[in-house]
């Protein structure tokens, strides 16, 4: 009901409104929203990534990837890079020598290979494929 001195809305019930279950929401108990993993190890779910991600090796602790472009698609991606690079807070190692960009993520930062590192191998893959196919 509308209130048309102080145009508030007024309801027909009391304040026990937040405790109503909410619609779709009449379960008993208080079980977890989220699918859990069916591995235990975190080890695993990076090896299963690092598998998708042809063309990146592992080097102790680092990924390392070597890829073929010229001096204005090396610009282009390195620009991507750097837009990823920045949004997860890695700062990757990019080279370039004879016609080649090298990428080395994980350089001195961790102990381990993280997923965000993992994460920036695959967007830089999909940079890569977009500038080359560009131009």
């Amino acid at each position: 009901m509308l209130d048309t001195e102080d145009k508030t809305v007024r309801t027909d019930h009391d304040d026990t409104a937040t405790v109503w279950p909410q619609a779709g929401n009449d379960a008993k108990g208080g079980a977890p929203m989220r699918a859990r993993r069916q591995r235990g190890s975190r080890s695993d779910y990076l090896t299963d990534a690092l598998n998708l991600l042809q063309g990146w090796t592992q080097d102790g602790v680092q990924l390392k990837r070597v890829l073929v472009c010229d001096d204005s698609q090396h610009a282009a991606l390195t620009e991507r890079i750097k837009v990823a690079a920045d949004t997860l807070r890695i700062r990757p190692a990019i080279r370039r020598t004879d016609g080649h960009t090298q990428i080395c993520l994980g350089a001195g930062e961790s102990d381990a290979i993280t997923d965000g590192q993992v994460t920036l191998a695959a967007r830089i893959e999909d940079a890569y494929r977009t500038v080359v196919q560009a131009s």
